[in-house]
C-alpha cells in the first residue's frame, strides 16, 4: 500500500511526532534532550520555523511548529539526521536512530490546535513519567504556563493569544486548559481520537463546549466530567 502524501504547504502549522528505532531511546542523559533543543533551535532559523510547542520523551518528541514555506519535510529531516549523527558519535553506535519517517498531522482549526498543546503537555502525564506536567522540564508546558522564562527555541505568542480570559492571565488560561483534562482523581481522562499524529489523523470533532475559537476559558472539570 502507497504511503500517504505528506501535506507541506506555505503558512501551516503542523502536530510533528519522530519515533526511536524499537524501544531505543532517544535522549539517554539531560545533555542529550539540551543537544536536541539547541539543534531544534538552528533548524527553526534556518528554515524560518516557529516552534510553538515541545515535549520531549524517552523513545520520541512531540513538536507543533508553523512553517512559513513549505519545506516540512526538508527540516525534519535536517533536525533528526544531525542529531542522530551526533548521537550515534556519542555513543558509538550504528544504523538508525529513528524509525520510518516521522509524523505530522496539518492543523487547519483553532479547535484541533488547542487539542494538539493539550496532548504534547500531557504526554509525559500519560506515560507515567509524572503525575502534573510542570513536573517535567523537557517540554514547554512550564514555560507557556509562565512557571519558567521562555527559552528561545519557543515562539509562545501565537500560543498565548488563543487564550483570553477577563481574571487570567493568557499563562494561567493555558494552564488551566492543559489541567482541565485531569480528573480529580489525579489520572488524566482519555486522549481524544486522533490525538496523536504517529497513530492517525485528527478527527474534525468539537471537544470542549466552553471553547471558542480565539476565546477560551477552561476549568479543572468534576469528578463526573
Amino acid at each position: 500500500m502507497p504511503r500517504k502524501l505528506r501535506i507541506d504547504l506555505p503558512d501551516a502549522t503542523h502536530h510533528i511526532a519522530a519515533l526511536a528505532v524499537g524501544s531505543e531511546s532517544v535522549f539517554r542523559e539531560s545533555a542529550d534532550r539540551r543537544r536536541l533543543l539547541a539543534q531544534l533551535e538552528r533548524v527553526a532559523g534556518l528554515y524560518e520555523w516557529s516552534c510553538r510547542a515541545y515535549c520531549l520523551m524517552d523513545t520520541h518528541f512531540h513538536l507543533i511548529v508553523h512553517t512559513h514555506k513549505p519545506n516540512l519535510s526538508i527540516g525534519m529531516q535536517h533536525l533528526c539526521s544531525t542529531y542522530a549523527q551526533w548521537f550515534n558519535w556519542k555513543y558509538a553506535r550504528r544504523g538508525h536512530l529513528f524509525a520510518r519517517r516521522f509524523a505530522s498531522v496539518h492543523i487547519t482549526r483553532d479547535s484541533h490546535l488547542l487539542e494538539a498543546h493539550r496532548y504534547v503537555a500531557l504526554n509525559p502525564v500519560r506515560a507515567g513519567l509524572c503525575d502534573d506536567p510542570a513536573r517535567w522540564h523537557w517540554g514547554s508546558y512550564r514555560a507557556l504556563s509562565g512557571l519558567e522564562p521562555l527559552p528561545d527555541v519557543l515562539d509562545a505568542a501565537p500560543v498565548l493569544d488563543l487564550f483570553t480570559s477577563p481574571t487570567r492571565t493568557p499563562q494561567e488560561a493555558f494552564g488551566d486548559f492543559v489541567l482541565s483534562a485531569i480528573r480529580e482523581d489525579g489520572r488524566p481522562c482519555p486522549e481524544r481520537p486522533g490525538s496523536d499524529p504517529s497513530r492517525s489523523n485528527y478527527a474534525a470533532r468539537p471537544f470542549e463546549a466552553s471553547i471558542r475559537s480565539r476565546n477560551v476559558s477552561a476549568t479543572r472539570p468534576t469528578a463526573s466530567s
